[in-house]
């Protein structure tokens, strides 16, 4: 049945109080759609992104979570270069929507906010809506703060 989540820790500025939370949130609401809250543990803010399936209980049958790092000095996000810097090409995949045109909507967010992203270690190219959609797949390596542009976690 695949993963039922997977967890990131992002580093972040030690004052931030959950806002670099509020804002990897609204990236995935604002270009997925996707089912966002942001929950304090008593220990740190979480941005929990829920995608699939949602059942009776709101609970998503895959989710991301982004859990803040506190930091001193966080190092800056968007240090990947190039794709050689990327390692073996680990990556993850998410279901996008409950059909084609929930899908084409999120490429079509992506592609005008600049995040389709090409891999040059896979053979496939996906630089619009038409080659994403027949290949049933994108990719982008950045999440920004969609008020500034700034790369958030990468």
């Amino acid at each position: 049945t695949g993963m039922d989540y997977i967890e990131f820790f992002v580093p972040v500025q030690k004052n931030d109080n959950g806002k670099t939370m509020e804002k990897i949130a609204k990236f995935y609401d604002t270009f997925f759609d996707a089912l966002t809250t942001v929950a304090y543990d008593g220990t740190s803010h979480i941005a929990i992104i829920g995608f699939g399936k949602i059942d009776g209980d709101g609970r998503a049958e895959q989710s991301l979570l982004f859990r803040e790092r506190l930091c001193d000095n966080p190092p800056k996000a968007g240090g990947v270069v190039d794709d050689n810097d990327l390692g073996s090409g680990h990556h993850i995949a998410v279901y996008v929507g409950a059909n084609d045109d929930d899908f084409e909507v999120a490429v079509t967010n992506c592609m005008e906010g600049g995040l389709l992203w090409v891999n040059s270690q896979f053979e496939d190219r996906v630089l619009n809506v038409d080659s994403a959609m027949q290949i049933k797949q994108f990719r982008f390596k950045d999440i920004v703060d969609i008020e500034t542009g700034d790369v958030l976690y990468v």
